[in-house]
């Protein structure tokens, strides 16, 4: 696999061609590659970041935001080789079926793929991160809770658990790079950050881009399909400029390119004291089982969402860990690990060493319990997340500002409304019912936020992001409505397929990155075909 570097290229201004081009290489595009790379076609692969990280592409990434709102377009995405899997935490479970479906009382439409075509990907995606196959939902509740003590068929929660696969294998490029190494029918191209498009007017298709670095070397790919893999904001803002490229004429017709941009809210909403810290730990700490960890998410049920016309959203108990606790430590060693460098520094590793006691404790208790033991310093949180109703007004556009290539940086208007409120208190109330009924208040009671548990505060006011931002490409059958169809081509432009979160019609409740990995096998399959 020949990796090139744009500033180290020869030429001021190189020139590539092959069937398929790929911009981006973090989770979607390098899966689209492998895929198509697998099936014997020719991939050129473009991407605006290097080996590693580096502070000056990374800052390509900054936003337009007059409101000041969005904490993440610097924190949540990252332009180097791999992406956010360099970064992100590996929490893996996909999306319901009501996640997908219609919801008349939310006036939201259904996805226009189903949870089955999605779910032929499952295994696929599971063996690649060395998990095994095994449920999501509550009925795996007999393996992992053999004491019963969560509850069965609550009305108004259901237990939900995602895999978490070794952070040694949670970094894609670390993964793949070996295997594309050996094949000579795929090409990448680093430092190369997407400026210009080349457009054939008449036929309504792309036929090149252009990409530059930051010493005026430029690389030209003209290719008969093209697949945007770079983030949703990218991906949406890319799409924006081939539009203004095109003088409005590419996408025109389409009210949805830019719009319906959505995120997962969260708020830290109280704080989990134990009584019984050995039953606290049973109920919340992670489980291992098969060959990951098993994380629990406290789900909202169809039934409870429909009755308070609300969206999707989940609770959990998070870990609130200090810096030098052997929880803290033992996470930087391992996140080190993922980026394939060494966190833990030699008085780190001291330290460590000085909680030989809990060591012992905590694998004992692997082994007896198939559970982490969490430490006696470990706070626990309450943490909701809520999907975000779907607005036009949250939308993307291009920026009177450029960045430092010139190229008009994206403005994000985007804000939480009383509609996202709604879904926070539905969720709050009918977790301190859960709470009671389940006995859990007599095991480890909840302390609500004081200014949230006198309604004197908002939650939305409170809430920050989880970074999985969607909605601004998003995916339908009209092509007014949705930029997209169902094996995400561009309506209008259909040599131009995207592959990101920014199709998703609906956020859904939890982590979509199971989902954007699901569509990025099925988009090459489709591309093989």
């Amino acid at each position: 696999m020949p990796i090139y570097t744009l500033a180290q290229a020869q030429a001021d201004h190189t020139r590539r061609n092959g069937p398929i081009c790929i911009l981006g290489a973090g989770l979607a595009g390098l899966l689209v590659a492998t895929r198509l790379a697998r099936a014997g076609w020719r991939v050129i692969v473009v991407e605006s970041g290097g080996d590693s990280f580096d502070a000056a592409i990374h800052d390509l990434n900054t936003i337009e935001d007059p409101s000041g709102l969005y904490n993440h377009a610097l924190t949540g995405r990252f332009r180097e080789f791999g992406g956010n899997s360099r970064y992100w935490g590996g929490r893996l479970i996909p999306l319901s079926q009501h996640d997908l479906g219609a919801r008349p009382y939310l006036s939201l439409p259904g996805w226009p793929i189903s949870l089955q075509e999605l779910a032929k990907y499952q295994q696929d995606v599971e063996t690649m991160f060395g998990l095994g196959t095994g449920s999501y939902e509550e009925d795996l509740l007999e393996q992992l809770d053999p004491d019963g003590l969560l509850p069965r068929g609550d009305p108004d929660l259901t237990c939900r658990w995602s895999k978490i696969p070794s952070f040694r294998r949670t970094n894609l490029a670390a993964q793949l790079k070996h295997e594309l190494a050996r094949r000579d029918n795929v090409e990448i191209w680093l430092g190369a950050t997407v400026c210009e498009f080349e457009l054939d007017q008449l036929a309504g298709r792309l036929s090149g881009i252009v990409a530059r670095d930051f010493n005026g070397r430029r690389l030209t790919v003209t290719a008969r399909e093209f697949v945007w893999a770079a983030g949703a904001i990218e991906s949406t803002r890319l799409l924006l400029l081939l539009d203004a490229a095109s003088e409005q004429r590419a996408f025109q017709g389409c009210k949805a390119l830019g719009r319906y941009f959505q995120e997962h809210a969260k708020a830290v909403v109280g704080r989990i004291r134990p009584i019984d810290s050995v039953m606290t730990n049973k109920l919340f700490a992670y489980r291992f089982a098969g060959l990951g960890r098993r994380y629990l998410y406290l789900e909202l049920t169809p039934a409870a969402q429909a009755t308070d016309e609300v969206a999707s959203a989940y609770a959990e108990v998070a870990l609130d860990l200090l810096p030098n606790s052997p929880l803290a430590l033992a996470r930087s060693l391992l996140r080190g690990i993922q980026q394939r460098k060494l966190a833990l520094t030699v008085p780190d590793a001291g330290r460590l060493a000085g909680h030989v006691r809990y060591l012992v404790r905590g694998a004992y208790w692997y082994l007896a319990r198939r559970q982490m033991l969490m430490s006696s310093d470990t706070g626990l949180k309450l943490e909701i997340t809520a999907e975000q109703m779907s607005d036009p007004s949250n939308r993307i556009t291009l920026s009177p500002r450029r960045d430092r290539l010139g190229v008009p940086m994206a403005r994000l208007d985007w804000r939480l409304t009383d509609r996202d409120e709604h879904t926070f208190q539905s969720a709050m109330r009918r977790i301190a019912g859960y709470w009671t009924r389940s006995g859990f208040e007599r095991i480890c009671p909840i302390e609500w936020a004081p200014g949230i548990s006198r309604s004197s505060t908002r939650v939305i006011d409170v809430a920050d992001q989880r970074a999985h931002p969607s909605g601004s490409t998003r995916m339908g059958t009209d092509p007014r409505t949705s930029v997209v169809d169902s094996d995400l081509r561009c309506h209008h432009v259909p040599n131009v397929s995207v592959v990101s979160t920014s199709t998703f019609p609906s956020a859904g409740s939890i982590n979509p990155t199971m989902t954007l990995m699901q569509l990025a096998l099925r988009t090459a399959d489709a591309l093989g075909r």
